[in-house]
């Protein structure tokens, strides 16, 4: 044995682990769970799962659906509910544990759940028509599909190394989508109406072109340019993160800026009021969590950006002022079709006021578009859905407002804050559309608040270091491997 070698501490092996033999198994006999969010045998964890959701979720057309599934068959929801069963199956043969302090989007989902089974046992136990049967058979395939969402990302995300690439991954993604958004808006097309898939297709009429004025509404891969404009203002917050975070400075000014300018530019091209409410709540939950100096720098920058944007695309600014300026003087026909909804919507409750009809029946061609998430959840789910949803968004804003408290530095600040950002947005917007009838942004939406409690979780309970066994003393004389073998 060399010098070298009697001073140089030993790599740490499976036996050195407490609990665990050379074949990395507990003393029982049974698989040891990874720790600390290391991959599986196959180099996969949940990050990698989500992953994929994440690029079929943004990249492949929301109407392009397998066949006979209708709108919830997307290809990104299947890989959902086979991440759902690969988490299950892991989490029984025990190479998977759920992480600690990670419950409360879990305990949201049960209860948003039973509000779902409860309307659907509603349905059965009325003489609803065949599409409507179909619509709460459908709407079971999406509690599934969000609850695989949410428990892979909330139990199944063990460090916070991992959490930040799934964030960044989703960052990237949105960024190329609103770029396909800005292609439209300047081409006057829609891509996706350019793209077709062997083995999928449409579940509705097709993508036509819409417009607002004199502007293309931009819609990328999304449904609609409202699903377009709300799934990039509850990303934002992160791309505005990261963008200052210290650890990405190496990055570069135009790598770490570029993700900002394109969601942000992007948002008010939508030519809609759920993009500029979105911006403007997404904006006043960060406050809080700046400095001082920060919030001038944005505020500034955003007053620079509308300037330019005005300059750039003429008639924009006053066709976005146009929109709230009738929205509050109550001359907007979309605006008094949606409140005149309320009373329809009332008299339909009253069959079945506490838990509805059942999720995914009110269908526009059967009765008519809400336009609003609390009226289509009070026509299909009850009072009891519109009190599980409610719980969905104030868990979303709890778990980021806990880790902000918890949370021991200002980067771990602000990207707390961001989830409650997130969840201001999807609170709010809802109001102004049906958000989780929009397969992206609802699957963006419980996907960030199962990563959520993966924060809180992170920092509730952080996973201890496992420190380099010591070497001997210096000048001590070296143990051989059998004088230890025989001493244990």
């Amino acid at each position: 044995m060399t010098e070298l070698d009697a001073t140089t501490p030993p790599e740490p092996s499976a036996a050195t682990v407490p609990g665990r033999n050379e074949s990395g198994k507990s003393e029982s006999g049974k698989k040891v769970p990874a720790e600390n969010g290391q991959r599986g045998a196959y180099g996969m964890d949940s990050v990698t799962v989500l992953t994929g959701y994440v690029l079929l979720a943004m990249f492949i057309p929301s109407n392009l659906v397998l066949p006979g599934m209708g709108g919830v068959g997307t290809p990104a929801n299947i890989v959902a509910l086979l991440g759902l069963l690969w988490y299950l199956a892991a989490w029984l043969t025990e190479r998977i544990v759920p992480a600690r302090g990670t419950h409360a989007p879990r305990i949201a989902m049960v209860v948003f759940g039973v509000a779902v089974l409860l309307a659907y046992i509603a349905c059965a136990g009325r003489p609803a028509v065949t599409k409507e049967m179909q619509g709460a058979d459908r709407g079971l395939i999406a509690l599934l599909v969000w609850t695989g969402l949410v428990v892979v990302s909330s139990s199944g995300i063990r460090s916070r190394a991992r959490l930040e690439v799934l964030l960044r991954r989703l960052v990237v993604c949105a960024s190329i989508v609103a770029l396909l958004g800005w292609y439209d808006f300047l081409t006057h097309t829609n891509i996706a109406s350019s793209l077709h898939i062997p083995g999928l297709q449409s579940s509705a009429a097709g993508f036509e072109t819409m417009s607002r004025g004199a502007f293309t509404r931009p819609r990328g891969t999304t449904g609609h340019p409202l699903e377009f404009s709300g799934m990039l203002a509850m990303l934002l917050p992160f791309a505005v993160q990261q963008a200052f975070d210290p650890a990405r400075f190496h990055r570069g000014r135009l790598r770490r800026w570029l993700p900002v300018f394109l969601i942000g530019g992007a948002l008010p091209l939508s030519v809609s009021r759920t993009g500029i409410i979105g911006v403007g709540v997404a904006l006043l939950a960060m406050l809080p969590a700046w400095r001082p100096q920060r919030r001038g720098y944005v505020l500034g920058t955003v007053g620079f950006g509308v300037l330019g944007l005005g300059a750039a695309v003429p008639g924009l600014l006053s066709t976005l002022t146009g929109l709230f300026s009738s929205f509050f003087s109550n001359t907007d026909s979309s605006t008094q079709a949606r409140t005149g909804d309320y009373a329809k919507i009332w008299e339909y409750m009253q069959d079945s006021p506490w838990v509805g009809h059942g999720m995914g029946t009110f269908l526009p061609e059967l009765y008519f578009f809400t336009d609003n998430m609390y009226l289509l959840t009070a026509a299909e789910m009850g009072v009891f859905g519109i009190a599980a949803l409610l719980l969905l968004f104030l868990t979303g804003l709890h778990c980021g407002g806990a880790a902000r408290r918890l949370a021991g530095d200002e980067p771990t600040r602000e990207l707390a804050q961001c989830f409650v950002a997130a969840a201001a947005v999807a609170l709010v917007s809802s109001a102004t559309f049906d958000s989780l009838g929009f397969p992206m942004f609802a699957g963006m939406f419980f996907l960030l608040l199962g990563s959520s409690g993966s924060l809180l979780g992170s920092l509730r309970h952080p996973a201890p270091l496992t420190a380099a066994p010591a070497g001997p003393a210096p000048g001590a004389a070296a143990v051989p491997d059998t004088a230890l073998g025989a001493a244990r």
